[in-house]
């Protein structure tokens, strides 16, 4: 067969594919949602494995440091090794950090909460018992009330209940499940990415035309190095905006300024977003003590997380992955509106990938025009 009919065969084959998957578009999103079900874990394991693999080599490159002038260097399982381990093992002290102030203020708060209750059930008592039991409106509630359609309402709410209950429990079973698997998985990518990257790229070679290949190879070269340099940024602005929180607090006589400080820090991980869950935290905890602490509450962490995202988290992520604040907040945005949270975090450093792409292209155009010839 000759290449040209080669070609044509193909295209009607793939013409007759689409037709066939336009036409059963439920049965196509149902595949492509199983199959998605089937590799969450290797999904979850891959997402993992890059948010691990931005602090374990910068902990490998100071460790490989160190030993630069030593004369036998260990070997790289050996830096690979002790990296993974101090990885793990920072991680671990900042969750047992948050909880370690996390908790006891959540205990104290209910306590106090519980002892306003306590203090007021007298009152609350004596105001049930000036209510004259005997008042019409009292009469007419009892006369209305169904009792058996009552029972019926009990006996159809329970079985909700309990098959809400089912689901809660299979649907949190399944997310631990895949959870455990995406840990697991992201251990094998971390530990062995040199090989998973170097099977990639013989594949990538092995399908596709040299010059694809290389593109692909080079956009997933500058998406590692951007999304390095974006996590890195962001952990930085995470650092400055817990600080910020914490000297906030503590300057206008706010409780919980050091636990407020280090969760802030923990959440704004997440960019824009995160932020505002210990916000939420915040004022949940000062409304246990006060209505008019909380509004004071909300009041400093709304100015504070303001003057931070026009003013702070667009120089130090958007500089750090080379991008102007303009474009950081459009692709935080864009991310966010697409893929929620997960989107927000990696919408930027693909901006910057999309951004880097360009200039290089426009440079190789400009080049060209100012030489004919090449």
């Amino acid at each position: 067969m000759e290449k040209k009919t080669k070609q044509n065969v193909f295209i009607v084959i793939v013409g007759v594919g689409a037709f066939a998957a336009l036409m059963n578009l439920h049965l196509v999103f149902r595949f492509m949602e199983k199959v998605v079900e089937i590799m969450l874990p290797v999904i979850v394991g891959g997402i993992l494995a890059l948010f691990i693999n931005v602090p374990m080599t910068g902990i490998e490159k100071r460790m490989r440091k160190m030993f630069i002038k030593q004369k036998k260097q260990p070997s790289d399982r050996f830096f690979r090794g002790i990296s993974f381990i101090l990885t793990f093992a920072c991680i671990a002290l900042v969750f047992t950090l948050v909880l370690t102030l996390l908790i006891p203020e959540l205990a104290d708060s209910m306590k106090g909460l519980y002892q306003l209750a306590e203090s007021r059930l007298p009152q609350w008592i004596d105001y049930v018992e000036k209510i004259d039991p005997e008042a019409e409106w009292v009469e007419e509630i009892l006369a209305a009330i169904d009792l058996e359609k009552m029972v019926q309402n009990i006996g159809s709410g329970a079985n909700l209940f309990f098959e809400s209950v089912m689901s809660t429990v299979s649907s949190a079973a399944s997310a631990m499940i895949t959870a455990a698997f995406g840990l697991i998985i992201s251990i094998y990518f971390t530990l062995g990415k040199e090989q998973v990257c170097r099977h990639a790229k013989k594949l990538v070679y092995a399908y596709l035309k040299p010059a694809w290949a290389e593109k692909i190879l080079h956009t997933g070269r500058i998406f590692n190095r951007c999304f390095a340099n974006f996590l890195s940024g962001q952990c930085m602005e995470a650092v400055i905006l817990g600080a910020l929180m914490f000297l906030a607090f503590t300057l206008f006589q706010l409780p919980y300024g050091s636990l407020i400080g280090v969760l802030t820090a923990v959440c704004a991980i997440i960019p824009y977003v995160g932020a505002f869950i210990s916000g939420a935290v915040s004022v949940i905890l000062a409304l246990l003590i006060s209505p008019a602490l909380a509004v004071r509450c909300l009041i400093v962490y709304v100015i504070v997380q303001f003057i931070e995202n026009q003013m702070i988290y667009p120089r130090v992520v958007g500089g750090s992955v080379g991008l102007p604040p303009l474009y950081t907040l459009v692709a935080a945005l864009i991310g966010g509106k697409l893929f929620g949270i997960m989107g927000i975090i990696f919408f930027i450093p693909l901006m910057a990938v999309l951004v880097e792409l360009v200039k290089e292209d426009a440079e190789n155009r400009l080049r060209r025009r100012e030489d004919p010839v090449a």
